[in-house]
């Protein structure tokens, strides 16, 4: 059976705006790009949330290593750099950058480190420069927090 045995009403119909209302060239597949890339910006930051880089220097042991993390998502880029203290704590300095309205006064960001055993929070200097000292091993989170909604920016948890 095919469509016109099936529904005639729904055939004429189609063939009606195929005739007075054909719909643009290429409409099927820039709704399929639309699609595809709605939630590229998403995609995009579970890309490239943990950009590692391990450097030896010498034969240091696999503790002794520095990590540097780099999370990006629209209009915000945060790089951090984990270095040991001790066999239990980590040293974290980190870097904003933000895209925003030239004419715009930036806003103040507070960087907010998130763990099981508590929280740690320090202002983000002008330079989008801030840190911690002597963070306890483990997993963490970092959050970046402004005046408003639109400066609020979170990371997965990483282990450091």
């Amino acid at each position: 059976m095919n469509d016109e045995e099936r529904d005639p009403l729904l055939v004429a119909i189609k063939k009606m705006y195929e005739e007075l209302d054909p719909p643009p060239a290429g409409l099927t597949e820039r709704v399929l790009v639309a699609l595809a890339v709605d939630d590229l910006d998403l995609e995009y930051e579970l890309l490239t949330m943990v950009h590692r880089s391990q450097q030896l220097a010498g034969v240091r042991s696999g503790d002794d290593q520095k990590l540097v993390m780099e999370f990006t998502a629209p209009g915000v880029t945060v790089m951090l750099r984990i270095s040991p203290v001790d066999a239990g704590h980590r040293r974290i300095d980190g870097w904003v950058t933000r895209t925003a309205d030239a004419n715009a006064e930036p806003a103040e960001l507070t960087a907010s480190l998130w763990q099981e055993q508590g929280t740690h929070t320090c202002v983000v200097g002008a330079h989008g420069r801030f840190e911690f000292a002597g963070v306890p091993r483990g997993l963490t989170r970092l959050d970046l927090i402004g005046a408003g909604a639109e400066d609020a920016f979170r990371t997965t948890l990483f282990e450091i």
